[in-house]
This record gives C-alpha cells, sequence and structure tokens, in this order.
C-alpha cells in the first residue's frame, strides 16, 4: 500500500508539472501574439507630414538658401594648438 501511495503522489506531481508547463507555454503564445498585433498596428500607422515652418521670414520667401562661405585655414588650424 505504501508503494502504491508513493506512485500516486509522483504521478500527480508529474501531472501538474504537466500542466503548469502548458499554462506558461499558453501565456507565452498570447504574449507573442499581442506583440505581433502591436507591431501589426504600429506598421499599418500611417506617417503624418507637416510643412517645415521657417524661423525667419526671411526664408518664406528664400527659395533655395545661399550658400556658406567655408573659412579657409592654414595647415595647421585643425589641431588646437
Amino acid at each position: 500500500m505504501y508503494g502504491n501511495a508513493m506512485y500516486e503522489v509522483a504521478r500527480q506531481r508529474v501531472a501538474e508539472q504537466q500542466r503548469d508547463a502548458r499554462t506558461a507555454r499558453q501565456a507565452r503564445e498570447q504574449r507573442a501574439a499581442l506583440r505581433a498585433s502591436r507591431r501589426a498596428k504600429k506598421e499599418a500607422r500611417v506617417a503624418i507630414t507637416t510643412p517645415v515652418i521657417p524661423d525667419f521670414a526671411h526664408e518664406m520667401f528664400d527659395a533655395v538658401p545661399a550658400p556658406r562661405e567655408e573659412v579657409k585655414r592654414g595647415r595647421h588650424a585643425g589641431t588646437g594648438h
């Protein structure tokens, strides 16, 4: 009788472990499905673009900004000495 009781306890323990593993797997699958749906929603969003608002009034009327002049430096000017 004692041996049979130990067998039943071991069988119940294995059944509980299998049930816990099954619920954990289902939870992982649900989280993965939720992440996938969020990712799909994020990818489906359409980017809203707005026109660039100029900082200064003269920029509103310039079609092409004037090129900036580069400062000409000597051979060793960029060393920081």
